[in-house]
This record gives structure tokens, C-alpha cells and sequence, in this order.
């Protein structure tokens, strides 16, 4: 990025004028003078075609002129290369030296330039607008920069020798830079106001836009190492710093650090200092290796407000994690080390915290307590407790729970067992190990429930009426690479029967689009409650079956193959009513009701049967239906028994998804279904 053209016109200008005039100054009594020089090189500075020309008027009352001209001027250190350098001097005195007059680069009016030389004095002034810079120096003291509203884009290249791939953008600075040469305790200092500074690097993790505020800097180098301290204030902007994203406060963030280099590229940080008012301060140190990668790091964190905490800096975290709206109140303080390997310790206190999921999964009111860990040593007495909690809208009682860390780990100590909708949940097992290495972080759960109200149960997360009890395990839960594995599988007790989930896999549970795989099987279900509270109708009778393969994306079904029986062992009534009848004939399309017609079979209430098979395989948004057997060109959904006896046929094989889940829908709902 080249630096704006009319400070590279006064950068060129300060040294060719001091070459020009040490050049010219022997040779003051000539009335008219003219010099060309092929080339000329001032160190910073390397121009050619540099043409001077020097009058006087023999009339005494008007002042000297000089004119400089410049085909090309070069400023390896700012990246220039500028054509048609002119500067026009109107009104030269000589003692002592002063000349101001116009500046113009490539035929387009630059500002003005004044220059003074006297007792060992040099002045330099530039003006263009509202825009201001001047240089001074006086004898050994040192030079002296004063900016008003210079654009910042112009230390692009001495940004790439502190930080490679920084890119300044939009933004003015005003202020003082005192460039004391020779001075080991700080050569170059600078005390400005920034307005509007925008700057990214090419992988947009650090961005920033319309930062406005502060800023201080002390720069030394001694050949062996490099200084810099920087310190400031933000006042108003915008600053990303991947993952957190932060539009600054009205009360503003005052922020420090000075870094020293080091002999293998590396930086050596100490200071680090940010602070947000009540929504963080965060004071530490670190030592960045030469790619800028963390080698060493070392912070403490506190924040009196959770709430503004999450509001300005955790949008960034919580979004990819599946918590976009999460609400939190509170306080909390933590200590955080890393190495190159990752994380080696961690001291997080909390008080009196609340984490409410507005998706209603889970709500945490009264959190407190503290948690420790370490990688490389044990640590006792972790605690967290909560006055109340909930679980996709059931209440858990108030519960400690209790950790130890070892071997890298941080579990719990002991089971914790809490009261829920009349019954226990009991949390057997809870294993966090954060990333280390090429190992990604990991979390491990085992979890039981006991004798809960299934009635309250299914209200609570928005269920058909069920009614009885229900309890269950999950042995073991593992969470790795943003995927859920089930260990063991998860049994549970439910309408007098068995529910068994085997090869349970989750992935991305609080992501886009999350996915469940499993293989499910029912055993000796009571079809009774089951059928009453979905309200198709009613059976009697025990169901076995299974849903294998099941296949779910964003908590839909889009593949599976169920199939559903009746246990023939059952030793009870086995009845259907009229209604389960005629629900059960219409789900795969023109149903066919055998062995009496639609207007007898509305007579009677119920009916025997001797069993009911009911399969569907889901691929590509059809399911392809099948029954107990075949029949003809149909399939025997319900082979009846005794007197009245009936049948139910099925004709239809492959029946679009959607359309069969809204039958199902019509069914449950008790809508009126025909006959086929």
C-alpha cells in the first residue's frame, strides 16, 4: 500500500530541501542561478532530474525566488515513487533561511511547504486543508513531528517491520511524535488521537473499523532487541479479534502492553492489560513465537457483569457452539495458563450466575462455586452449586456437584442425585479434558433416571397425554469433534414395556443442521395407554418392532426402516376399536376393509383381531409400506379374528413422506378419515 500522495510530497520535500539549500548557500550573491543534477541521493531520499533555480530582482523591494523541480523522486522506506515534484518559493529571505510556497506533484496542487534554517534550527511545515504536519529540531535536541488529521495509511511500511501482514485502511491521526535519535530509553515516542482508524490482516481474524480514541507508543531498538510499549483508549469503533467480535461501549476500553523481541523472531509480552468497565479486565503475559503462536500465556479475567460480558464479546464463541442467544447474569473471575500444547490450568469462580437458553433446552438459576484443573497435578475441592435448573423445560432441584482433577482430567468426585418430576435424576459420570496437542477436547456423561412421572413428563415437553412411569440409563455418552457417541446404549422403561436405543450417534447437537443415527426396538408395549394418549383410536395387545437404520437431519426423519407387530404371545384381549380401524386404513392410501362393508362395520365399537404388522422404509422422502403379508397386489395391515371379523388391506406401496405424516397428523388430531 502506497502512503497517501501529499505526505509522500512533504516526506521527498524535507530531504531534498535540505540538500538544495546546502547546495545553493555558497553561491547566495549570484542574481540568477540554475543547477540541474542528473541524481542525487540524501539517504532516505533519492531523487533525479532535480532542476534548482535561483533569481533575484534588482529591484530591492521584492524578495528572491526558488523553484525546485524534480522528474522523480524515490522513498524506499515508504514504498514512493513520485513524478513532477515541484515546489515554488515566491518569497525567499536568506538570512535567515525561510521559503514558503506552493507544492504541486504530477501538475495537482499539494498544499504549501514553509521551511526555516537558522542557529541550527530547521523547521519544516506542510498545510493542505485541515490537514497539518510539521518538523522541528533545534541543535541536539530531537526532531519533532506535530500531525493534525494526517491520513494513518502512510505508516504502512513501517507497520510491516512490527507486524507482517497488519494492512492500515481508513483513518486520521493527530498528535506528536518525538523521534529522539540516539536515545536508548525510547528513540521514538508518540502521543496521538485517532479518528476513524480501520485496519485487517489478510486471514480477517484482527479487524477493526471506525476506532476512534488514544494512543501512546514507545519504540527502541539496540540492534540486539526491539522495544514497544503501547497503551490507549477506544472510544467509540468496532474490533474484531477472531472469535470475538466487539463494538465498543459508550464508557469506552482502555487497553496496554509492552513487547519485546527476541533473538528467534519471537515477542516477549508483558503488561497486557485490557479494561471494559464492569464487563472485563483481563490483565496477563505471553511469549509468541516467530509464526505469532502461542508459546506461553498467562491471564486473569474477572467481569462484575456477565450480562455485558456476553452482550459485547462472547457472540463470536457462542454462535458456532449453538448458543447464539444465551442470556447470563452475574459474576465471574478466572485464571487461565496455556502452552504450545494447549491449555494447563484453569480457575474459573462464579457467583450468584443465571444462564438461560431462550430455545428453552436448558436454564441455570443461582450457579455458584468454583472449578479448578490442571494438566500436570491433582487439585481437591471443585465445587458448583444451583438454587434451580432445568432441562428442555423439567425442573431440577437444587444440587452440588463435586469435582477433582487428575491425570488431565477434570470429574466428577462423586454422583450427584437430584429430585425431577417425582422421581431422581442421578448423574453417575462427568469427564471434561480440554484439547492438548493433535488431541481434540472431549467430554464424557453417564446419567440415569428413576421412577419419573410420565404424565408430567409429557406436558412439560409438549407430548400426548401418556400416563405411568418411567425410568432409564444412559451408561455412557462421549463428545469429541463436535459428535455425541453413546456407549452402551440407552434403555429405557416406558408403557409397561422396553425401549432399547443402540448405536446412537449425534453430530453437531448445537450446530447447523445436527444428525441422529440409531437402531431403535420396542418390546412389549402396551398398546392401551399408548394408543389412548396419541388418540388413534384404541388397542389392546403388546407391540414389539423396531426402527432400524433411523436416520435424523435437523431433528427430522429422512431414513430409517420400521417395522411394527403385535406380540402374537399375548395372552390378553387383543381388540381394535372403529376408530383405530378406520385411522389404520387410510394411512397408506386406499385402504380396503374386508369381510364386512364400511356401512355394516360402523355398527360396531371394537373388534378382534389376531395380530396388526405395520412396515415403512424411508428413502428419498418415500416410504415404501408393507404389512403382515401379502395379499394379491395389497399387503394385510390388520388379519382379523372372530366375529364380526375384519381386515385391513393395504394397496398402496410407496406413499409420499409428507403426505403420510400429515394423515398420521389427522389421525392423532381425531380429524374425520374416509374409506378407501
Amino acid at each position: 500500500m502506497l502512503p497517501p500522495r501529499f505526505l509522500r510530497k512533504w516526506l521527498c520535500s524535507i530531504a531534498l530541501l535540505h540538500a538544495c539549500f546546502a547546495f545553493s548557500a555558497p553561491l547566495q550573491p549570484a542574481r540568477n542561478m540554475e543547477v540541474r543534477v542528473a541524481s542525487m541521493d540524501a539517504g532516505a531520499v533519492r531523487a533525479e532530474g532535480v532542476h534548482l533555480r535561483f533569481s533575484t530582482s534588482a529591484q530591492k523591494a521584492l524578495a528572491p525566488m526558488l523553484n525546485i523541480d524534480v522528474a522523480k523522486l524515490l522513498v524506499p522506506a515508504i514504498s514512493a515513487e513520485l513524478s513532477r515534484v515541484s515546489w515554488r518559493c515566491e518569497a525567499l529571505l536568506l538570512e535567515p533561511l525561510q521559503c514558503d510556497g506552493a507544492l504541486s506533484v504530477n501538475g495537482r496542487a499539494a498544499g504549501r511547504l514553509a521551511v526555516a534554517l537558522e542557529d541550527g534550527k530547521s523547521t519544516l511545515a506542510w498545510a493542505q486543508g485541515a490537514r497539518r504536519l510539521g518538523l522541528a529540531q533545534s541543535g541536539e535536541l530531537p526532531w519533532v513531528v506535530d500531525a493534525q488529521r494526517m491520513p494513518v495509511a502512510w505508516i504502512q511500511a513501517f507497520l510491516d517491520e512490527l507486524w507482517e501482514g497488519g494492512r492500515i485502511g481508513q483513518g486520521e491521526v493527530s498528535g506528536r511524535v518525538v523521534l529522539a535519535e540516539g536515545s536508548k530509553s525510547a528513540p521514538i515516542r508518540a502521543d496521538l488521537r485517532l479518528s476513524g482508524l480501520g485496519f485487517d490482516t489478510p486471514d480477517g481474524a484482527w479487524a477493526g473499523a471506525g476506532l476512534q480514541g488514544g494512543l501512546k507508543v514507545a519504540f527502541a531498538s539496540t540492534g540486539l532487541e526491539t522495544h514497544v510499549g503501547v497503551s490507549g483508549e477506544f472510544k467509540k469503533g468496532e474490533l474484531l479479534v477472531s472469535p470475538i467480535y466487539l463494538a465498543v461501549p459508550a464508557s469506552g476500553v482502555r487497553f496496554g502492553v509492552t513487547a519485546t523481541s527476541r533473538a528467534d523472531g519471537g515477542w516477549a509480552l508483558e503488561g497486557l492489560d485490557w479494561h471494559d468497565a464492569d464487563a472485563l479486565r483481563v490483565r496477563g503475559s505471553a511469549q509468541l513465537g516467530a509464526d505469532d503462536a502461542i508459546q506461553r500465556l498467562a491471564l486473569k479475567t474477572e467481569s462484575s457483569d456477565l450480562s455485558a460480558l456476553r452482550q459485547r464479546y462472547l457472540d463470536g464463541v457462542l454462535a458456532p457452539a449453538g448458543f447464539p442467544e444465551l442470556l447470563l447474569a452475574g459474576s465471574g473471575q478466572a485464571q487461565v495458563a496455556m502452552d504450545e500444547e494447549g491449555l494447563v490450568s484453569l480457575d474459573v469462580a462464579l457467583a450468584d450466575t443465571n444462564a438461560i437458553d431462550p430455545r428453552g433446552r436448558f436454564n441455570l438459576a443461582g450457579l455458584a462455586g468454583n472449578l479448578r484443573w490442571s494438566r500436570d497435578s491433582a487439585v481437591e475441592n471443585s465445587r458448583l452449586t444451583w438454587k434451580g435448573a432445568a432441562l428442555y423445560g423439567l425442573g431440577i432441584e437444587s444440587a452440588e456437584l463435586n469435582f477433582r482433577s487428575g491425570n488431565g482430567q477434570l470429574a466428577l468426585a462423586q454422583p450427584m442425585r437430584a429430585a425431577l418430576l417425582g422421581g431422581h435424576l442421578q448423574l453417575d459420570r462427568l469427564v471434561w479434558q480440554p484439547a492438548r496437542g493433535g488431541v481434540p477436547l472431549s467430554m464424557e456423561l453417564g446419567l440415569s433416571l428413576d421412577d419419573l412421572d410420565l404424565g408430567s413428563l409429557s406436558q412439560r415437553l409438549g407430548w400426548p397425554a401418556f400416563e405411568g412411569r418411567v425410568g432409564g440409563a444412559l451408561p455412557r455418552a462421549l463428545y469429541q469433534n463436535n459428535r455425541v457417541q453413546f456407549d452402551g446404549g440407552l434403555g429405557m422403561s416406558l408403557f409397561g414395556g422396553q425401549v432399547r436405543i443402540d448405536d446412537l450417534v449425534l453430530e453437531r447437537p448445537f450446530g447447523v443442521a445436527p444428525s441422529l443415527a440409531a437402531n431403535v426396538r420396542f418390546d412389549d408395549i402396551d398398546l392401551g395407554p399408548l394408543t389412548r394418549a396419541f388418540g388413534f383410536g384404541e388397542i389392546t395387545g403388546r407391540l414389539d418392532g423396531r426402527i432400524g437404520d433411523l436416520r435424523l437431519v435437523d431433528w427430522a426423519p429422512v431414513a430409517f426402516d420400521a417395522r411394527l407387530l403385535t406380540d402374537k404371545q399375548w395372552k390378553g384381549a387383543r381388540r381394535i376399536s372403529q376408530r383405530a380401524v378406520q385411522d389404520i386404513s387410510d394411512l397408506g392410501g386406499s385402504g380396503l376393509v374386508a369381510g364386512v362393508q364400511a356401512q355394516v362395520l360402523r355398527v360396531f365399537d371394537d373388534f378382534g383381531y389376531d395380530r396388526i404388522g405395520l412396515g415403512c422404509v424411508l428413502k428419498d422422502n418415500r416410504c415404501r409400506m408393507s404389512g403382515l403379508k401379502a395379499r394379491g397386489a395389497g399387503y394385510v395391515v390388520v388379519a382379523g379374528r372372530g366375529l364380526p371379523r375384519i381386515e385391513v388391506v393395504g394397496f398402496r406401496r410407496d406413499v409420499d413422506w409428507p403426505t403420510l405424516l400429515a394423515r398420521l397428523k389427522a389421525a392423532t388430531e381425531g380429524q374425520s378419515l374416509r374409506f378407501d
